[in-house]
């Protein structure tokens, strides 16, 4: 005990009378935990944290209200990349440059300081083999479009972001990788041949090709399967991938707090602990442990990441990527 006494007495003097920090984030339990741990590391500050779960557009729309009005709102926000930059976007994070990012890559730090990357998370289609005819099997993206698919496939909504836009920027990533032409000819025939089943949630559609009421679900990010469930990987298609990101927000009343919070997300400590305890998410700090191979690096195998902030910004501009998909007939 003796031998936290004093970096304990340090944390206090720096931080001061604080002591609460709210943080917002997604519903995952796996993020609970992050909370728990962060107390635990620190359990003599006292911190008394609060933690709001909830689908990730609603979390910025809350932020931006909050902000608004004069409301009290979270100290830090956890959440899909996409949605970090929204509030970046609107200028409601603020520039904190944590001293762990020194061993970051740039590609996982916002130049500006208004985002740090804490995790990687791989873009996935998934199938249930028990389910699909090995023969049916997609092997290249075209595939996808046979018809003896029809009403075996699923996937999360590109209109509806209720529970989230997961797949509004997968299909405009897709979109830059492979081009309009080929872009436009699978997607139509996708939509004509198979009729796929259209989800809001991409866990719930995780959840029906489990327990086999589909056969395919597309897209959602690096989840666990198992059982009769595995991924589908393409040939033809660039391996993608999306972050999840943690922000500063400027309207929070407990900045100090939430600079140790990131500090702490960002650590040597913290990432080795994620990278072996949590599944579906692959750490971003150099040498950290993980069970799932990251290859960041290599231009053959090097993942590409979506979206970036032009790719929030045309989401949201006249004559947006959602008039292209309504042209088109994605759901």
């Amino acid at each position: 005990m003796q031998t936290h006494a004093k970096p304990e007495q340090k944390e206090k003097q720096v931080h001061g009378t604080e002591n609460e920090l709210i943080v917002y984030g997604p519903f995952h339990k796996t993020f609970f935990d992050f909370l728990t741990q962060f107390r635990h590391r620190y359990y003599g500050l006292d911190i008394d944290l609060t933690y709001y779960a909830a689908h990730p557009v609603e979390v910025v729309e809350k932020v931006r209200a909050e902000v608004k009005y004069g409301i009290p709102t979270a100290d830090v926000v956890m959440l899909p990349h996409y949605t970090t930059l929204m509030l970046k976007e609107s200028g409601h994070l603020r520039d904190y440059r944590s001293p762990e990012l020194k061993a970051y890559d740039p590609m996982f730090k916002d130049k500006e300081g208004r985002w740090s990357a804490i995790a990687v998370e791989p873009t996935n289609f998934i199938y249930n083999r028990q389910f699909l005819d090995q023969k049916l099997v997609p092997n290249k993206l075209m595939d996808l479009t046979n018809p003896a698919l029809k009403g075996k496939v699923s996937m999360q909504s590109t209109q509806d972001w209720s529970d989230g836009m997961y797949s509004f920027f997968y299909f405009a990533a897709l979109l830059g990788l492979i081009g309009e032409k080929k872009w436009d000819e699978f997607v139509k025939a996708f939509l004509k041949n198979t009729e796929p089943a259209v989800f809001a949630c991409y866990h719930n559609m995780q959840k029906y090709v489990s327990r086999g009421d589909y056969a395919i679900g597309l897209p959602l990010p690096l989840i666990k399967v198992g059982w009769e469930v595995e991924t589908l990987a393409l040939s033809d298609v660039p391996k993608t991938a999306s972050m999840r990101s943690i922000g500063i927000v400027a309207g929070g009343k407990h900045q100090r707090n939430a600079e140790l919070f990131i500090d702490h997300l960002l650590s040597e400590t913290w990432q080795n602990s994620m990278g072996k305890n949590y599944e579906g998410l692959i750490p971003t700090r150099p040498g950290a442990t993980m069970k799932y191979n990251a290859p960041f690096k290599d231009p053959t195998t090097a993942l590409k990441y979506f979206p970036d902030e032009r790719g929030v910004k045309d989401a949201f501009s006249p004559h947006s990527l959602l008039e292209k998909y309504k042209s088109v007939g994605l759901p």
